[in-house]
């Protein structure tokens, strides 16, 4: 129910990668909206999380994290992290407080100085668990001067150690305006573009080395029988070494890939479905601005 004190307002999540700012946006949003995994530059592009409470909804932009870019695909992430800062009426700068703000910190707040001067800046200073009592008050002293901002909350992401909190937070400082989105809506992403993602997120959490980031999925089939949902599914790496560990022996690994993203896609989407994946050589990816765009990563030009 809608009030005069009702409050909406755009809120980017932005930090340097592996901080925790997908975990956060989940827990806050309670749904899955972005992949998670321990590896950094899980996120590659924003995603919008719709997070509803009683009289306020916040609409969280998730960013890849900040980071120095490599590769076209790098850059199309990097660049898509600071455009979320545009037109936005909040920024909660997400870090792993464990550690003494670094080089890659530093960027973040330049990069927020750089491209808005008025936008209010809370810390959200994750991973609380990892800090010992004796750098408590140095390290949230440093954070606060390099990012000008006196507004802080410690949490623990993963546990929803003082989430509800930082949320009071963040609502008090939204616009008293109507709801944008119903209430049963949790994010803009497209169901074709979540089970893509959860597919990834399943090789993410599983393999190791270069193969997490030389990887890319994409939905190719999207049959709706009486009973099942028929999906196909190619997943893109660069070398044909790459495609041959993903297969496993027998087509063992790549079938329990396929085995756990079946499994979440079916919460996802409410239904059960059939998951064909096939694999793909496609050397050099990652530097394609025609499949960085069939990809949905991002418009990149340059």
């Amino acid at each position: 129910m809608e009030t005069s004190e009702f409050k909406c307002g755009h809120v980017a999540l932005i930090g340097k990668p592996n901080v925790g700012k997908s975990t956060l946006m989940n827990v806050i949003v309670g749904q899955k909206v972005s992949i998670v995994s321990n590896k950094p530059q899980t996120t590659r592009r924003k995603i919008i999380g719709i997070a509803n409470r009683p009289n306020s909804q916040i609409i969280f932009v998730d960013t890849p994290g900040i980071h120095t870019p490599h590769t076209r695909l790098d850059k199309a992430m990097v660049d898509s992290a600071r455009s979320a800062l545009n037109g936005v009426d909040l920024i909660v700068v997400v870090t792993d407080v464990g550690h003494h703000p670094g080089e890659l910190d530093q960027e973040v707040a330049l990069g927020i100085t750089r491209f808005t001067s008025d936008t209010p800046v809370l810390l959200c200073l994750n991973k609380m668990d990892r800090l010992k009592p004796e750098y408590v008050q140095p390290f949230v002293d440093a954070y606060s001067n390099m990012f000008h901002s006196e507004d802080y909350m410690m949490t623990r992401a993963d546990r929803g150690t003082n989430v509800e909190k930082l949320v009071e937070l963040i609502i008090s400082k939204l616009p008293i305006a109507a709801a944008e989105y119903p209430e049963d809506e949790f994010t803009d992403q497209s169901s074709t573009y979540m089970a893509a993602e959860l597919v990834r997120e399943k090789i993410l959490q599983t393999t190791r080395q270069e193969i997490p980031y030389a990887t890319a999925v994409t939905i190719d089939t999207w049959e709706d029988e009486p009973n099942l949902l028929r999906i196909g599914a190619t997943i893109l790496v660069e070398k044909a070494s790459q495609r041959g560990i993903l297969i496993g022996k027998q087509g063992q690994f790549l079938k329990a890939i396929g085995t756990d993203a079946r499994k979440e896609i079916e919460v996802l989407i409410g239904r059960k479905i059939y998951l064909d994946l096939h694999i793909r050589v496609e050397e050099g990816w990652r530097m394609n601005p025609r499949i960085l765009h069939e990809l949905e990563y991002s418009d990149i030009s340059s």
